[in-house]
């Protein structure tokens, strides 16, 4: 891509760059606001914040939220005007003469900020919420502190069934409001720092999408809501603490009033008892039970592996689902592939290509130009997954026996058996198996397995010099 091209990608238009005035305007405006802003003012709207914490610490805050929300716009800008143009030449290397005008035109038509306007104005407002509630949302149970008010109620997702405590018990109201709003807070900052490594990975290795800010996105809602939904189940996982916490608080408090109550006799042992009447109130309300220390951690990680935690759900649900009504999803997962990690499978999934079926029928330049992977390493897999689709749960067994894995290497093998007048199928069947029933097995697979290979040869020639005389 040459200088003038480079020099277009830079004019955006003008309401392109508001993604970037506006997270910097209100940040900036409650910055000087703290600095600034006269005292004993009482606001009805966001700039009360300003004034709920020590205006140094606010501001510090304040720097830590425009980080985390311009990191978004600012990879996805810089990824456009450097990353796209390095990625475009390294695919016109590696991809067949014959189609690298395809590579030219696709990638010209993604190395526009159009074509990311949508998902990064998405993730930088969910970013910025999300960094609002984490730092700068202080809560407060009564009217007389400085933050938002919860004295004045919640609403039902962060509350649940707990909403009734608001009226007859406030301070256990207030206490599973913390929880809630915790295990929010923490959830949200295990996606986020997870989906600041995948974009910083996807930058570096020229696969920077839309998809991947939207992926984010969903990824940082759905881990808030899992481990909020998690605080619900916490008092009912971790019960035998809890109840043993509020059993001893209630002793304490026991205690103290039969002390109480015995020392009438003397009003010095009377004030006496009082007095630890009163300290250990005290402790029973300041007693927090150990096991709440687990929350933000869990809260963390359902963040950080949501899918692996809803992949692990699911695959739990199918099992039971298959022990109960048989055989229903059969298909094959991409994990059989050689050198395909759990980080492929997702990246894979993200373009449609879930399962081995998905990916044999796929083109190879368009996973290489949509996703960070070459166009040798897509060729590849798509070459195992045609043969994995076809020999289904045989496919590790004839890997391991022939150590063929795709179905170029088959292909190549077959062809050179019959310049050698020798017969390939049979000898692939002497290799697989020394039972007469097994043998016959494999030689009807095998057989038909070169039928199609035939078919695909000689369907994919007309093709090529149609191709090449474009």
């Amino acid at each position: 891509m040459d200088q003038n091209e480079g020099n277009h990608q830079w004019d955006m238009p003008w309401y392109d760059w508001l993604v970037f005035l506006v997270p910097i305007s209100l940040i900036v405006g409650l910055g000087l606001e703290s600095a600034l802003g006269p005292e004993g003012v009482e606001y009805r709207d966001f700039r009360a914040v300003a004034h709920w914490f020590d205006p140094v610490f606010f501001q510090y805050n304040l720097i830590m939220t425009l980080l985390a929300v311009l990191v978004v716009p600012s990879l996805a800008l810089s990824y456009i005007q450097t990353m796209a143009n390095r990625k475009e030449r390294r695919l016109q290397r590696e991809v067949p003469l014959e189609r690298r005008g395809e590579v030219r035109r696709r990638m010209g038509r993604r190395a526009s900020f159009s074509n990311y306007r949508g998902s990064v104005w998405l993730t930088t407002t969910v970013v910025l919420l999300g960094t609002c509630i984490l730092l700068l949302f202080k809560p407060v149970s009564s009217a007389g502190e400085t933050g938002v008010d919860f004295s004045l109620g919640a609403n039902m997702m962060t509350m649940g069934p707990f909403v009734e405590l608001f009226e007859n018990n406030p301070d256990a109201y207030y206490s599973h409001l913390t929880r809630s709003l915790t295990a929010f807070q923490f959830g949200f900052l295990g996606a986020y720092i997870y989906f600041i490594g995948s974009v910083v990975r996807a930058y570096f290795t020229f696969d920077l999408t839309s998809h991947t800010f939207v992926d984010g996105t969903i990824r940082m809602i759905v881990a808030s809501i899992l481990a909020l939904v998690l605080s619900f189940a916490f008092d009912f996982i971790f019960a035998g603490d809890l109840i043993s916490d509020e059993t001893s608080a209630s002793a304490h408090v026991g205690d103290s009033t039969e002390s109480a109550s015995a020392a009438k006799l003397s009003s010095a042992e009377n004030s006496s008892a009082i007095e630890d009447s009163a300290s250990s109130s005290e402790e029973a309300e300041s007693t927090i039970p150990a096991s709440l220390s687990l929350l933000p951690v869990l809260s963390f990680f359902f963040g950080f592996y949501p899918k692996r935690a809803l992949l692990a759900i699911e695959r739990i649900v199918l099992k039971v689902m298959r022990n109960t009504f048989g055989e229903s999803y059969r298909a094959l997962p991409l994990s059989m592939l050689s050198g395909m990690s759990y980080a492929h499978e997702l990246r894979l999934e993200r373009e449609g290509y879930d399962n081995i079926e998905n990916l044999s029928n796929a083109d190879a330049v368009d996973i290489a130009v949509r996703t960070c992977f070459s166009y040798s390493q897509s060729k590849q897999w798509i070459d195992q997954a045609w043969l994995a689709a076809h020999l289904r749960e045989d496919y590790p067994e004839f890997v391991r026996r022939t150590g063929i894995t795709n179905s170029d290497e088959l292909q190549r093998f077959l062809f050179t058996c019959d310049r050698a007048q020798v017969d390939g199928v049979g000898q692939l069947v002497a290799g697989l198996s020394t039972d007469s029933a097994a043998g016959s097995s494999w030689k009807v697979k095998l057989a038909a397995l070169k039928i199609l290979l035939d078919v695909n040869t000689a369907g994919s020639e007309p093709r090529q010099s149609r191709e090449k005389g474009e």
